[in-house]
């Protein structure tokens, strides 16, 4: 069995380009590498739901990734479209991504009741892993570290079965 190093595509979802994205990208990409992962490349993306998709399958169409992390977009306001346009395309969800994402941010961040306000997102596009991820720079470095580098390797190896 050929060991899998999964190969990793960033994009901050974002209405205009600022440093706030480009500290946040710089987050899970410092976590891509240091987990020993291969870092392909980040762009930032229109918060728009259809540019969201049309990023989503290129890469994946292209083969150019094998998963992707997309930053910012997954809260409740009235341009929020992340989570909808990964579980609108995606052809399997990864159940429970969400529910295992709010009880690591209750557990480790002790937000309390409002950690029901708080959404992340996952699912297999044309065999590309795909993570919708919040933009607060706490709750990224824990969901990476604790949920998404800790089975991407596995996610990466049935999908592409």
């Amino acid at each position: 069995m050929v060991d899998i190093v999964p190969r990793f595509f960033v994009a901050t979802v974002n209405v205009g380009r600022g440093s706030v994205q480009e500290d946040v990208s710089k987050i899970a990409v410092d976590e891509i590498v240091a987990a020993h992962f291969i870092f392909i490349r980040h762009v930032t993306v229109n918060r728009e739901k259809r540019y969201i998709e049309q990023l989503i399958m290129n890469v994946a169409t292209s083969n150019e990734a094998d998963a992707i992390v997309l930053i910012g977009g997954v809260g409740l306001g009235p341009r929020d479209y992340t989570c909808e346009a990964v579980d609108g395309m995606v052809d399997q969800r990864i159940e429970g991504f969400g529910e295992a994402f709010r009880r690591l941010l209750h557990e480790e961040l002790a937000i309390g009741p409002r950690v029901l306000l708080q959404r992340a997102t996952a699912g297999v596009y044309n065999k590309c892993v795909v993570f919708a991820l919040p933009r607060r720079p706490e709750p990224l470095r824990l969901a990476l570290r604790k949920l998404v580098l800790p089975t991407v390797t596995e996610a990466v190896r049935i999908t592409s079965q």
